[in-house]
């Protein structure tokens, strides 16, 4: 770990994410994501901020994830919009969990069952008689319809992915900094 890492390392967890949030925009807070993970690979230290459940209204695009390399200061992140190709003038917001879109979300997760030690990304783009559902995770691409109301799943697609065939040099590989296991 170069001294620099060292050095980022011992301001703590919570002041990292802080100096992160200042290189997105000084009106994005930790509310706005569900989870913030400090990740280095020994040379650089990067935040990864995420939100688990997107859900767009019909005719919105917001940022859900971004990503802050605090060593560079290079900042990443992606749009979402409802529909695919939907866009607007100006600024991009960022997404912002009211109350009515915690009960979308709630409806959804209700309608797909079992969400208990979920931890993929789940995106739901509203229609006017369903949401149109997208599950992407490690190992599997999911898509299917949820008709608004009775909760019903329809034209459901499901692709397993393959893992890379060929061995991947991992030693530059970013990973969660454990906080409790530094030492002083």
């Amino acid at each position: 770990m170069t001294k620099e890492v060292k050095e980022l390392i011992k301001m703590g967890e919570d002041s990292i994410i802080a100096l992160a949030l200042n290189s997105i925009d000084g009106n994005a807070g930790l509310e706005n994501f569900t989870s913030a993970t400090v990740l280095t690979n020994g040379e650089e230290v990067y935040v990864s901020f995420r939100n688990q459940y997107k859900y767009l209204p019909i005719h919105t695009v917001c940022y859900f994830d971004f990503g802050v390399n605090i060593t560079t200061q290079t900042t990443y992140k992606n749009s979402v919009a409802n529909p695919y190709d939907y866009t607007i003038e100006g600024r991009i917001p960022y997404f912002q969990l009211t109350e009515d879109f915690k009960k979308h979300i709630d409806f959804v997760k209700k309608a797909i069952g079992n969400v208990e030690g979920f931890e993929d990304e789940l995106i739901i783009r509203e229609h006017e008689d369903f949401y149109d559902i997208e599950i992407v995770s490690e190992s599997q691409e999911s898509s299917y319809k949820i008709k608004k109301g009775s909760g019903e799943i329809y034209d459901e697609f499901h692709a397993h992915l393959e893992p890379i065939p060929f061995d991947v040099d991992d030693s530059e590989e970013f990973k969660k900094v454990i906080f409790s296991e530094i030492e002083d």
